[in-house]
């Protein structure tokens, strides 16, 4: 029997609403809140490198914990309704969801 031991500093919650804030924040900078998927991995590396990710007691960066908590980034969006992947050409794109739920309005 195998025992998979968590060998993370950071707890995966923590980690994960570090990766939301950081790819919300970049978003908003954006003049048209989309950006290119490669493009978000390289700004989310360098923003968050003044945090420590430690794995088995090697740094590592904001996407080796996001590969090997989540699979990886596109995976860890699909989680979010706040966000959408689209498929361009041949680049991937993350933007804002444009529909808004929460501005609806029910009547009876």
């Amino acid at each position: 029997m195998v025992h998979k031991n968590y060998k993370w500093n950071i707890s995966k919650e923590r980690g994960s609403n570090i990766i939301y804030n950081t790819i919300n924040n970049i978003l908003l900078e954006k003049t048209n809140h989309s950006i290119d998927y490669d493009e978000l991995i390289f700004l989310l590396n360098n923003r968050t490198k003044h945090i420590q990710f430690i794995n088995n007691n090697k740094r590592k960066n904001i996407h080796n914990f996001i590969k090997n908590i989540f699979g990886n980034l596109i995976q860890f969006i699909d989680q979010y309704d706040h966000f959408v992947i689209s498929k361009k050409k041949s680049n991937i794109i993350v933007q804002f969801n444009p529909i808004e739920m929460n501005e609806w309005i029910f009547v009876e």
